[in-house]
């Protein structure tokens, strides 16, 4: 959906790059399988098929997307809904003042993710994540989109200061990467 599809809509998107130690196949193991993802984000299932499921355990409620691409070792993706769980409204009537509704779940586009993977000299990669989606610009959905992609970036967040998790996938990969070179 482009802005000239719908004029009212407002884009949430956040694009992160990081330059890790590690091999495209690498890459690959930790961001595109269940067994990788749930090594340093939080327990996943994936059906990993264009067309197949995901499925992220975070600490209580869960998310549910489809996967949108699965192009080995340059390209993941996935689209889910804003994961309104009775605690999130909670937290979006306490964050933001509003409770929410159906009506506002309606105007918005689901949550778009990529995890794009570019080769570079020395066997390292640059990883690109970008989140994406459409709404109507409301405060809730500013407040949402901003903590759901403070957790990917580089600043710690939250309440608690929890590590973002691509400082935890990088620290993963760099061992990772060091790992397979003494084993060579």
């Amino acid at each position: 959906m482009t802005d000239s599809d719908r004029p009212d809509r407002v884009e949430h998107r956040a694009e992160f790059t990081l330059e890790v130690s590690a091999t495209p196949e690498q890459v690959w193991e930790a961001i595109a399988t269940a067994d990788g993802i749930s090594a340093w984000m939080v327990p996943t299932r994936l059906d990993p098929q264009s067309g197949g499921e995901v499925s992220f355990d975070h600490d209580g409620f869960r998310s549910t997307g489809v996967v949108t691409d699965y192009t080995p070792k340059r390209r993941f993706a996935y689209e889910e809904p804003w994961p309104m769980t009775e605690e999130m409204r909670e937290w979006v009537a306490d964050a933001a003042d509003h409770e929410i509704t159906d009506d506002d779940l309606s105007a918005v586009t689901p949550i778009a993710t990529e995890f794009l993977i570019e080769a570079a000299s020395g066997g390292s990669c640059v990883l690109r994540v970008v989140s994406s989606a459409y709404g109507s610009g409301a405060d809730w959905e500013n407040e949402f989109f901003a903590e759901m992609v403070a957790g990917w970036g580089t600043v710690p967040f939250g309440p608690e200061d929890k590590e973002p998790f691509l400082g935890i996938l990088a620290r993963y990969l760099d061992a990772a990467h060091f790992e397979q070179g003494a084993t060579q």
